[in-house]
């Protein structure tokens, strides 16, 4: 349970591509799993949109 405390983030989109950033190269993982947890569909894909933006840089 601990595990997915620490590698739970919130925040700007900014904000938690800088986590992810750091969680891939602390794991050396190839790829990334995101969920966004929210009721509404369209906020879910909003959530997406600005995280996949601003990864992109």
């Amino acid at each position: 349970m601990a595990d997915r405390l620490h590698t739970r983030f919130v925040g700007s989109p900014e904000a938690v591509v800088e986590r992810l950033r750091v969680l891939r190269r602390a794991t050396g993982a190839d790829e990334l799993l995101v969920t966004t947890i929210t009721h509404d569909h369209r906020d879910r894909v909003r959530s997406q949109e600005l995280l996949a933006t601003a990864w992109r840089g």
